[in-house]
């Protein structure tokens, strides 16, 4: 799956967990559980966040994303040299791995914590739509797709799925938040 279809569905997971867990997440969670979204493909230099920040022509936007940026780029290359693109990352173990800092970080604030969960755990399920799955019990080698066959990521079919994620990101948005429906 592409960046916008990991955010539409970092959002859906995050809007998903508020209306089963009875949490109304403020509107800055939103944008978290997108980013969070893209982070299991850190481990790809060519994705979203593996290649790091964008250069801003602005020097002072430029100055405040160049460590972060820097260390995107090292943990990148890092991760694709020693474990490969769609292993660690996209398994249960990876997800245990960042989940366990996360909550002795974020626990006490549940808004962020439930966000990076959704963004995470949304990422390692939309991917496992795309043809080649993933290895949720890395390092063994079984992959695990819920379409079989899956769905060719880039194609239209990776359109239609974002499209629908979208549509039901967007009610469940609605359920949450009735007020924005009188915006409309």
């Amino acid at each position: 799956m592409n960046g916008t279809t990991h955010a539409i569905f970092g959002i859906g997971a995050l809007a998903g967990a508020a209306l089963l867990f009875g949490m109304e997440p403020p509107i800055w969670a939103y944008p978290v559980a997108a980013v969070a979204a893209w982070l299991p493909d850190v481990d790809n230099p060519r994705s979203t966040l593996g290649n790091g920040l964008s250069r801003s022509k602005n020097p002072v936007w430029d100055v405040i994303t160049r460590p972060p940026s820097w260390a995107l780029r090292t943990t990148s290359f890092f991760l694709i040299r020693t474990v490969g693109h769609r292993t660690l990352t996209h398994s249960l173990v990876g997800l245990a791995l960042f989940l366990l800092p996360m909550w002795l970080l974020f626990g006490r604030f549940p808004d962020i914590f439930v966000a990076l969960a959704a963004g995470c755990v949304s990422h390692i399920l939309a991917d496992a739509l795309n043809t080649p799955g993933v290895p949720l019990l890395w390092p063994l080698g079984w992959r695990f797709r819920l379409l079989p066959g899956g769905v060719r990521s880039g194609g239209l079919a990776e359109a239609v799925v974002a499209l629908v994620a979208a549509v039901l990101t967007a009610g469940g948005i609605f359920m949450l938040y009735p007020a924005l429906g009188g915006l409309l």
